[in-house]
């Protein structure tokens, strides 16, 4: 169960995606008209869109972890017994934290060595293509955070937490069953 307040920032920032996604498809729709029919295009559509598929890819990596709907291989944890998928998930997610924190650190560096460097067609610094990661390590850092308090303090959400789900298991299969069954012979 959600609280309103999650599910209200689960709502913006699926809004935030939608919004870079719609606008992105539209400048690239609009540059390809340009392109097509008046043999000229808007150079700083092609490279806006670039910055928004950049946003989209890192904002669209916080919203699947959130979910859970990262791969992983959860097969050999899921056999293990609650104090093995505790330990396996807290080691995992301490790499996953290793990893953001480089991933951290990097973009943070970026994004000041390039404040003052324009790019080429929009005249936006670069630092803005840059810090989606620190925003992206920032979001996912308190997700990774508040899921390891869950899985260290919270009876039984460790079963939550590591989920085993294949395309195959979000699909309702009893009504093909149900068509597909064996008729018998027919004669």
């Amino acid at each position: 169960m959600t609280s309103p307040i999650t599910a209200k920032l689960d709502k913006g920032f699926n809004a935030i995606l939608a919004f870079c996604l719609g606008l992105m498809g539209i400048l690239i729709f609009l540059n390809v008209l340009l392109r097509y029919c008046f043999n000229s295009g808007l150079p700083w559509a092609e490279e806006f869109s670039r910055f928004l598929f950049v946003w989209l890819t890192f904002l669209g990596a916080i919203g699947a972890l959130k979910d859970n709907a990262h791969l992983g291989f959860t097969s050999l944890v899921q056999k293990l017994p609650p104090a093995g998928k505790k330990v396996a998930y807290i080691l995992s997610n301490a790499i996953v934290l290793y990893c953001l924190a480089a991933l951290f650190e990097g973009s943070w560096e970026m994004t000041i060595m390039s404040a003052h460097t324009l790019s080429p067609a929009t005249g936006l610094p670069l630092s803005y293509m840059y810090g989606i990661g620190v925003i992206m390590g920032i979001g996912m850092f308190g997700i990774v955070f508040f899921k390891l308090y869950r899985a260290l303090f919270v009876k039984g959400a460790i079963d939550e937490l590591v989920v085993l789900r294949e395309s195959e298991d979000d699909r309702d299969f009893s009504a093909d069953a149900d068509h597909h069954a064996p008729q018998g012979d027919k004669k």
